[in-house]
């Protein structure tokens, strides 16, 4: 996902949000749109960028594996130790959830969705009779 245009990152993280969460597409791309408002072209984001709803987002998005957590520690010239916190996407679970999808909609082809019917010249002589 890391040289993928902004629009397909964007379409990729919906996708994958409709198979994780379950939502109609509208929503996913809002959502994603949301997310990606954060994340910029990069693929972390410092935790105190977040306001307090969306950190419950990304908590709950980190929970369907669609975002990873890390951090880090500094020491404060005071002494104190001060811990940093980052989101990253998980782009492995993003692509393999939105390929899934796109591998279900290959699957089902413009002929596959045709009657049986339409395939056997007998019924359609004997209908016409």
């Amino acid at each position: 996902m890391k040289k993928r245009f902004d629009t397909e990152r964007h379409a990729a993280l919906s996708k994958a949000i409709m198979k994780k969460i379950g939502v109609k597409k509208d929503a996913a791309d809002e959502l994603a749109m949301r997310i990606l408002n954060y994340f910029g072209y990069g693929e972390e984001v410092i935790d105190n960028a977040l306001d307090q709803e969306d950190r419950r987002l990304f908590y709950f998005l980190q929970d369907v594996s669609l975002l990873k957590t890390a951090w880090e520690e500094a020491i404060l010239p005071s002494g104190r130790t001060w811990r940093i916190f980052y989101w990253y996407l998980n782009v492995e679970s993003i692509e393999e959830s939105s390929d899934e999808i796109e591998d279900a909609k290959q699957e089902t082809g413009l002929y596959d969705a045709l009657p049986q019917g339409v395939w056997s010249r007998d019924e359609i002589r004997e209908e016409s009779s």
